[in-house]
């Protein structure tokens, strides 16, 4: 267990309150779900890969795109998962609609830009219109069709909706029109989160990158920090990323990552290096004159912010202390990643590409909770090849730290040698130790799928 733990009881004390979202620390035992190994073959498998797509993809929920980029009637954006091209729209009744972006006529991509306003699509094959609500505007040349000679029947043509739902300030998406509810399918994990009142946040910003490996490397990358010693040794300055707190919920899973502290597996913990200077924050919330441990930097965030919960628009009266200053990792199963402080809310989904299981897409999407009255920032989406960029900060529209991208970039730098590595004839299977168990768990979560074991599904 990391001391740092033990400092937060010690200096904090039990939880003054009870709060929405339980506190990690004093931490529960990480549980045992089995010690096998994962084969290589699903990440390489073409049947695999499709097996995941009826079992998994269609049957779970997703995010679509945030709120915010749906903010008047007629905005639209598109989104993909897989093989299947999505629209997203406000429609003018103030509604947002999901639907396949295909047209009811021969079946071509209806909507061919990613994104911006319109009262009714038009198919450019033909000329075929749908309102934005779905519904059928016009047939090109109706008497050409005699099977309509006396009207089309109603509901026929129009566009086929997929279900949809708003939560947390983002547009969520089922394929199975019979799936639980949102919230119930989100469940305890999603209670903890609503804490943080990710309605409030502003989409800051939001880039794609296409790397050149299965979807589950990119998942199982941002889900354990077991490897922050060896990849990223100089983020160890400003985080603990040493044995942290790992709880499951249900399918879903969550962890801590603590902030403004240094590592206790660097041994100069106590030298004020430049990295430390700019991201421990000493000046801003803790005092300039600040001559305490350098990884106790985070209990006077901690008490700087709990002593003007009552003075501000941020929701730090909801919070448990750890909330305050340290990171809350959440994963959904089986795509949705939200990593928060009170101030901002990282997003990261998990996409596989439509045909080949050795590329995917992460998706980055930075929300930011900003003064009452903000005006909403314009956000360009933009998408990266595998090796396009040599500095991640490029990425990012001034919005994201340039080492912190390239962070980022270091866990990408292993898509193409996890995908090369596991598909060796030398390769037994993955070991994973006790601070990999969401990863195990996850795979659990899809060989689960694969049986037919869908708790969250309800056909009645």
């Amino acid at each position: 267990m990391a001391k740092i733990e033990d400092r937060l009881i010690e200096a904090l004390g039990p939880a003054k309150k009870d709060t929405q979202a339980p506190a990690f620390v004093p931490r529960k035992p990480i549980p045992v779900i089995g010690y096998q190994r994962i084969d290589g073959e699903r990440f390489h498998s073409r049947e695999f890969m499709q097996r995941e797509w009826d079992h998994v993809w269609t049957k779970t929920w997703n995010v679509g795109c945030h709120v915010s980029e749906l903010a008047e009637p007629g905005d639209f954006r598109l989104h993909t998962l897989g093989k299947e091209s999505l629209l997203f729209v406000r429609s003018n009744d103030g509604e947002i609609r999901g639907f396949f972006n295909i047209c009811q006529h021969r079946g071509n991509l209806l909507c061919q830009v990613d994104s911006g306003s319109l009262d009714t699509f038009t198919c450019p094959y033909h000329g075929w219109k749908w309102n934005n609500d779905g519904t059928l505007n016009r047939i090109a040349r109706p008497e050409l069709f005699a099977q309509y000679r006396d009207g089309v029947p109603n509901g026929e043509l129009d566009l086929a909706a997929i279900r949809t739902e708003i939560w947390g300030g983002w547009v969520w998406f089922n394929l199975d029109r019979h799936a639980i509810g949102l919230k119930e399918y989100l469940g305890e994990a999603g209670s903890h989160l609503e804490t943080y009142e990710l309605e409030e946040f502003q989409l800051i910003d939001s880039a794609t990158f296409e790397w050149n490996g299965n979807w589950k490397h990119a998942h199982d990358a941002f889900n354990e920090s077991y490897h922050f010693e060896s990849l990223h040794a100089d983020f160890m300055n400003i985080t603990e990323g040493y044995d942290v707190p790992i709880e499951l919920i249900g399918m879903h899973s969550r962890m801590i990552n603590f902030n403004l502290t240094v590592s206790e597996l660097l041994g100069n913990a106590e030298e004020m290096t430049p990295l430390r200077e700019k991201f421990l924050g000493i000046g801003t919330l803790v005092p300039a004159d600040y001559k305490g441990s350098l990884k106790d930097i985070h209990l006077e965030v901690i008490k700087a912010k709990r002593a003007i919960e009552n003075d501000t628009y941020m929701p730090y009266r909801r919070m448990n202390d750890e909330q305050l200053v340290h990171q809350y990792h959440y994963t959904f199963f089986p795509g949705t990643t939200l990593t928060q402080t009170p101030e901002v809310s990282i997003m990261f989904r998990y996409r596989p590409h439509p045909s080949d299981p050795g590329i995917c897409y992460y998706d980055f999407l930075i929300t930011e909770r900003r003064a009452p009255g903000s005006e909403p920032p314009v956000v360009n989406h933009r998408t990266y090849r595998h090796g396009e960029l040599q500095d991640y900060a490029e990425a990012f529209d001034g919005t994201f730290d340039p080492f912190l991208a390239n962070v980022l970039k270091q866990d990408g730098s292993n898509m193409t040698t996890m995908q090369h590595g596991t598909a060796s004839q030398g390769f037994r299977g993955m070991i994973l130790g006790d601070q990999e168990v969401r990863i195990r768990h996850f795979h659990q979560q899809i060989d689960r799928c694969l049986m037919g074991d869908y708790p969250w599904l309800d056909h009645g």
